[in-house]
């Protein structure tokens, strides 16, 4: 005759596989576009992400390089020439690098820029109170085409890189704005060292316009008839120009186009709207749409990306056929599981499960809070003996056992880090370097003491809580009988109550027999 809990266990898994069988075919009757429009839009956007990052990621590590040479003395305004050819490779390393800058805090400053096949260069120095400006064009070769002298207004002081890489030893990225060399919208990272000869500030700028991020953007389109649009925190649009228009950003109450505007009205600016999409309908058809902040950190500029319901409706009817090959899987997966759950008997987990791993810190507190019982148990330490101030193998003996003593019952959660009376000391009175540290210690203690190969029953998760860290060992209920090896003696305990119990040679065989029953 089945248990009561192995009958109420097996009801359960038989409706969840009976959900799990008819909600595919429910989800694609609902959520079939939705959830393909979601695999096109965020396939596209998150490449579109992943290269922009892979694109700063590489820039802020040349960034960085060129930093260590201007601290080694290698970055010579004076000799300005010679810093032109210095810096011409690092363009053929960065593809999406339009210009450099190099400025002091005394004003001067050199920049060199792409100018279609050909680069620029323009040394401003202080001159009898007035910025001289010299400005050469050269060849791709590095070899001056032509050379020009003039007053120039230009103050690297006063642009919006600059002072934000004084104040930070991290590298910065600003907003967009407009460079002052192209006149065109972009970004620039920026970082700063100080002179060797006389100790001076200065700042390295690498500027990366918007205008070829958007080219390669467009390039990702995952369909035909979608659209990727870029747009800021501000409500202001990005505009690629084109028909006598220059590229820039534009007030999202100007913008025109009617769906750009529809679809911006679904995005809030809220954070958990990144990796999920909104529909929207315009001309009698349903558009779909997924934002992505291009930067992890200030999430100011965003990309979105629109697709036509039309371009995935094909992709619909294949997958319902995959659908429906889940379904008999599944059908087939549930009878024999429910053959196997009869004819294998009841594992119970249920003492693990007062542990909920989604929710650790609640799921903690609640536990602490209704204190010790038959399956739940508190160590104060993983290690430490608290009075001899050394490890101790007696301590790691005494939580052993009561995983033992939970895997020879019903299962049951063990917290390392937490007092009889309830308190939450945390681990770190184990002094483990790391917490890697201290899960290798762990897994080596089971493998010691339990054997390897009972260690799938157990889980051991590290979760901080109140500024400590808690040790949360969750004990399913093994299916063969667990001795605790110590030296060259086997122990054999068993949960009673709020304790483990060691159980004699004869008990414990009664025990085990009874237990496979």
């Amino acid at each position: 005759m089945l248990s009561r809990r192995f009958t109420r266990d097996l009801i359960l898994v038989l409706i969840i596989l009976s959900v799990a069988i008819a909600a595919p075919v429910a989800y694609f009757a609902t959520q079939a576009r939705r959830d393909i429009s979601e695999q096109f839009i965020f396939d596209a956007s998150n490449r579109a992400v992943e290269r922009f990052r892979g694109m700063a990621q590489s820039m802020e590590a040349t960034l960085g390089l060129m930093r260590d040479w201007g601290i080694s003395g290698q970055l010579h305004l004076e000799k300005d020439d010679d810093l032109a050819r210095f810096l011409f490779p690092v363009f053929t390393r960065e593809k999406q690098l339009t210009g450099i800058s190099v400025g002091t805090q005394s004003g001067e400053s050199f920049s060199v820029w792409r100018d279609g096949n050909r680069f620029r260069s323009r040394h401003v120095h202080m001159s009898g109170g007035e910025n001289n400006a010299e400005e050469k064009y050269w060849t791709s070769q590095a070899e001056i085409l032509e050379e020009s002298t003039a007053t120039s207004t230009y103050d690297p002081r006063l642009r919006p890189w600059f002072t934000p890489a004084l104040t930070s030893r991290k590298i910065q990225w600003t907003q967009p704005y407009k460079f002052h060399s192209t006149q065109r919208v972009g970004i620039t990272a920026s970082t700063s060292f100080l002179r060797k000869d006389d100790g001076e500030p200065v700042v390295l700028a690498f500027d990366m316009q918007l205008d070829k991020l958007f080219e390669d953007f467009s390039g990702l389109s995952p369909s035909d008839h979608s659209r990727i649009i870029i747009f800021r925190h501000d409500n202001q649009l990005y505009r690629p120009g084109g028909d006598s228009l220059e590229p820039g950003f534009m007030p999202m109450v100007d913008v025109e186009d009617s769906l750009i505007r529809k679809v911006h009205a679904n995005w809030t600016g809220e954070e958990d709207l990144a990796g999920r999409v909104v529909s929207v309908l315009h001309d009698g058809a349903v558009w779909w749409c997924g934002f992505q902040p291009l930067e992890k950190e200030s999430r100011n500029t965003w990309i979105c990306v629109m697709i036509p319901e039309k371009d995935i409706t094909g992709h619909a009817g294949r997958r319902m056929y995959r659908v429906i090959g889940v379904g008999i899987l599944s059908l087939i997966i549930a009878s024999g599981l429910a053959v196997w759950l009869v004819y294998r008997g009841h594992r119970s987990f249920e003492g693990a499960a007062l542990f909920d791993p989604e929710h650790p810190e609640s799921s903690l507190r609640q536990l602490i809070e209704q204190g010790e019982n038959r399956a739940v148990e508190f160590k104060s330490t993983l290690r430490m003996n608290l009075h001899s101030k050394k490890p101790g193998k007696e301590i790691e003996l005494a939580w052993i056992k009561g995983v033992a003593g939970f895997l020879n019952t019903d299962g049951g959660v063990l917290l390392l880090g937490v007092t009889d009376d309830g308190e939450i000391t945390g681990l770190e009175r184990d002094v483990f370097e790391n917490e890697d540290k201290c899960r290798l210690h762990f897994k080596n203690l089971i493998s010691k003491h339990i054997g390897a190969d009972r260690s799938k029953y157990i889980r051991f998760l590290l979760v901080p809580i109140d500024g400590k860290t808690v040790g949360v060992v969750r004990c399913a209920r093994a299916e063969e009988p667990v001795f605790v090896k110590d030296g060259n003696k086997e122990h054999f305990y068993i949960r009673n109550g709020p304790s483990s119990d060691e159980l004699p040679v004869s008990q414990a065989l009664n025990y085990i027999k009874r237990r496979k029953r």
